[in-house]
């Protein structure tokens, strides 16, 4: 897997985790890294991650891959 920049405007740090919306349900879902590039998703460094924010009635999905 090659390294994708962060998609935030201004930061140049190493994505980690994978941003899609799903605007019919008000959800925003954020993953591990995609395996690729696909259009309609955002590719975050782990600050802009944590950092994320939705609309007021939104709901966020938070996947984490757990080390065993």
């Amino acid at each position: 897997m090659l390294d994708r920049p962060c998609t935030k405007v201004g930061c140049s740090r190493e994505a980690v985790s994978t941003l899609t919306y799903d605007y019919a349900d008000s959800m925003a879902v954020l993953g591990p890294l995609g395996l690729t590039k696909e259009p309609h998703t955002y590719d975050l460094c782990a600050i802009h991650a944590e950092r994320l924010s939705v609309p007021q009635g939104w709901q966020v999905i938070r996947h984490q891959v757990l080390n065993t």
